[in-house]
């Protein structure tokens, strides 16, 4: 808006400039009329004389009143062009900054170009300056690309440190247009730069587009670069892809690649980096995991209860060497399977034994059978050993069936005894009845049958004492 004040100012100067009154043309004077006062009298030829010389001097005085006037409008001008221009290098021409660049060597600085970027509201001076640093650092820019890509909103700071950062690192096949294109796609070129300078730094084989096209997949590419150069100088190292699409899969890459050195360093056979991204995926924690395939663990069973073929218990405890299988840790019988099958075998191989003698003799080659049964097969573990850890002898069975068998027999006895006093009751009931049996013979009777009763409680009182006396001898042996 200023500057069009400033031009419509100029203007009106302009036009009093031309309008003043010096500009206009003097009266023309006929050359045949003047060369007619020769030929008349002299008192006509005075008086025209003097009609044409006294115009000529009103005309004289206007001139310098005019002339006085243009020369005012000449220094308005003047001062009004400096102030112009004073504006134009301080607001659209950045001359101080300018100057600089030429004396740091930077070519290709149209001032058009400036003048241009200037009236597009593009901060000329800031554009300077990262050409000036740039090429410093060996890296020439062009004004105009730097200027549009300003005008598409790129952070040049970040465009510029990134060449700057390539340049040093000897990355070649970075340009600005490329860097300009990747930062308008959103990609983080500070994150995608610090992978770049680590894989170069480690030697590994990448390069910008690579890494920008992982970045905007989702990747976090410093985190794989760094897991790929673990891998590498583990010895063991492990593809980027393969790294990737773990990553990608929701994979911990980091614990995968520390377990998959472990594995490698002990060793173990039948496995791959798959096989181990796939333990991580599956939700297991892979480093516990592969330390079960690494290191055997030890899982002692609890006290498994079978009966020999004498009906003797037996009580055994044994202890369980598993190691995991890393092939088969997914979906396949874990430990308590496992350990459940050994607890049928113990309990099946006791049931078998002719008597628990036999098993107390040689508890060990129970345990071996167990053992050749193959009970870890299709199972996440393998049972390197079968060791028994306690063996305790439990109830004798047989025994305890023949008391209650015993018990069973009293009760029918007793119940047979009961149905047949109920009987003679009834049958005394009717003699009474009939007369056959006198009151007095009833009455004896009854007390026959209570001495009798009295007679058997006493003996069963004996017995009870009898055999409490030989329980306290047993304890207080």
């Amino acid at each position: 808006m200023g500057l069009k004040k400033l031009a419509y100012i100029l203007s009106l100067l302009l036009v009093i400039f031309i309008s003043a009154p010096g500009c206009k043309q003097e009266p023309s004077v006929d050359l045949d009329q003047l060369a007619a006062l020769d030929t008349l009298p002299y008192a006509q030829g005075q008086e025209l004389q003097n009609y044409y010389n006294q115009p000529q001097t009103t005309q004289t005085a206007s001139d310098t009143a005019g002339l006085y006037l243009k020369y005012i409008l000449i220094v308005i001008l003047i001062i009004v062009a400096l102030g112009v221009g004073i504006y134009f290098f301080n607001k659209v021409f950045p001359l101080g900054i300018y100057i600089r660049a030429k004396i740091a060597g930077v070519k290709k600085i149209p001032v058009h170009q400036i003048i241009t970027l200037s009236w597009k509201s593009v901060p000329v001076d800031k554009v300077l300056e990262l050409m000036i640093k740039s090429h410093s650092a060996g890296v020439d820019l062009n004004l105009m690309e730097m200027g549009d890509a300003y005008l598409a909103e790129v952070d040049l700071d970040k465009v510029v440190n990134a060449l700057i950062e390539a340049k040093n690192a000897n990355i070649e096949r970075i340009t600005f247009d490329k860097l300009v294109k990747y930062h308008l796609a959103k990609v983080d070129l500070d994150h995608v730069m610090d992978a770049l300078l680590m894989a170069k730094n480690a030697g590994i084989e990448t390069n910008i587009d690579q890494l920008s096209s992982l970045y905007l997949a989702g990747v976090d590419v410093v985190r794989v670069i760094k897991a790929k150069i673990a891998s590498r100088n583990s010895g063991y190292e492990i593809d980027l892809d393969d790294l990737v699409e773990h990553y990608l899969a929701g994979g911990n890459i980091e614990k995968t690649i520390e377990a998959y050195v472990a594995a490698k360093k002990a060793e173990l056979k039948d496995f791959d980096f798959s096989d181990i991204a796939n333990i991580d995926l599956a939700g297991y924690d892979v480093v516990e995991t592969v330390n079960k395939a690494i290191i055997p663990t030890i899982v002692e069973t609890e006290g498994v209860r079978g009966i020999a073929r004498d009906g003797v218990e037996l009580i055994m405890k044994v202890k369980v060497t598993l190691r995991a299988k890393l092939k088969n840790i997914i979906g396949a019988p874990e430990e308590r399977t496992i350990l459940a099958r050994v607890n049928e075998g113990l309990a099946t191989e006791i049931g078998l034994a002719r008597s628990h003698y036999d098993i107390l003799k040689s508890p060990y080659e129970l345990a071996d059978r167990v053992e050749k049964k193959k009970l870890d097969q299709d199972s996440a573990f393998e049972i390197l050993s079968i060791d028994v850890s306690d063996i305790k002898v439990g109830k004798d069975v047989h025994a305890e069936l023949e008391v209650e068998r015993a018990r069973a027999e009293a009760e029918r006895a007793k119940a047979e005894l009961i149905k047949a006093e109920e009987k003679v009751k009834k049958a005394m009931a009717a003699a009474f009845l009939d007369g056959k049996i006198t009151v007095e013979e009833y009455y004896k009777l009854q007390n026959i049958e209570a001495d009798t009763e009295m007679r058997r409680n006493l003996s069963k009182f004996d017995e009870e004492a009898q055999e409490n006396d030989e329980n306290q001898e047993h304890s207080e042996e």
